[in-house]
């Protein structure tokens, strides 16, 4: 018997927005003058090509925090930094460089991927309760939400979990049980769309959830596998109806 569908939850980067490559390359300037300041309060003076380097290292071990369930966001970035070069910068300069480097973000005008306009509304009016479940790095989830504001899609969403507010990032079931239960919806009956396997597919299926594999902005084939597949949000209400009719099961 095809399952009941309440609750539909998504990632953020790469399935409601875009988060391809280049996308934030324009706030990388005013990153980098926030390290500078922060390098300078501790007495260190540096090349571009070695902060080059330090943003290379950063990235590194932002990666292997990610892959190893903790959360590294503008605060690690910017102490990782410092560490590159050996230098302690006083606490209130690492707050200002953390501060601006999260707000930088602001400067970027992020773009819905296709259907999100449409189909999110459309979602919420035939009565599934909506959230986002999103890892996030030095954009912190307070900043994602702006973007979401301003594109009149906010309000559709019951609840937010965000990396940076937990501590720890997807595939942990922790960023999906504290969902579900203000969803107040059951893993057997909530589905999650997200683009990476490792921490979107994989979380899902653990808890028994429907996972939706949305692959037009970033296409990740390893496993684990989907249940479905889509390009489109648009995509999304039919496959939600197939598993059931929310509206006729009230």
């Amino acid at each position: 018997m095809a399952r009941l569908i309440k609750a539909v939850t998504f990632d953020y980067w790469n399935t409601l927005y875009s988060g391809n490559s280049g996308v934030m390359n324009d706030v990388w300037p005013l990153r980098f003058a926030a390290l500078r300041e922060a390098l300078r309060a501790a007495g260190a003076q540096v090349t571009d090509e070695e902060l080059g380097r330090a943003r290379t290292s950063s990235f590194d071990a932002y990666v292997a925090a990610w892959e190893g369930g903790s959360h590294f966001g503008a605060r690690e970035h910017v102490l990782h930094v410092l560490s590159f070069f050996g230098a302690t910068a006083p606490s209130e300069a690492v707050d200002d460089a953390t501060s601006k480097i999260e707000e930088a973000s602001l400067r970027v005008r992020l773009q819905l991927l296709p259907g999100v306009r449409e189909t999110i509304p459309a979602l919420a009016a035939a009565g599934y309760r909506l959230g986002i479940i999103s890892d996030t790095s030095l954009t912190p989830g307070r900043l994602l939400l702006t973007y979401l504001e301003s594109d009149g899609l906010i309000s559709y969403f019951s609840t937010f979990t965000f990396s940076d507010e937990t501590g720890f990032p997807k595939p942990d079931p922790r960023m999906f049980k504290r969902t579900l239960e203000t969803l107040d919806a059951r893993p057997e009956e909530s589905a999650h769309v997200g683009d990476t396997p490792r921490t979107d597919i994989a979380g899902a299926r653990a808890l028994g959830m429907l996972a939706v594999r949305y692959a037009a902005a970033a296409d990740h084939e390893e496993p684990p596998e989907a249940d479905f597949v889509i390009r489109d949000h648009r995509e999304l209400p039919d496959i939600l109806a197939s598993q059931g009719d929310l509206r006729g099961g009230r």
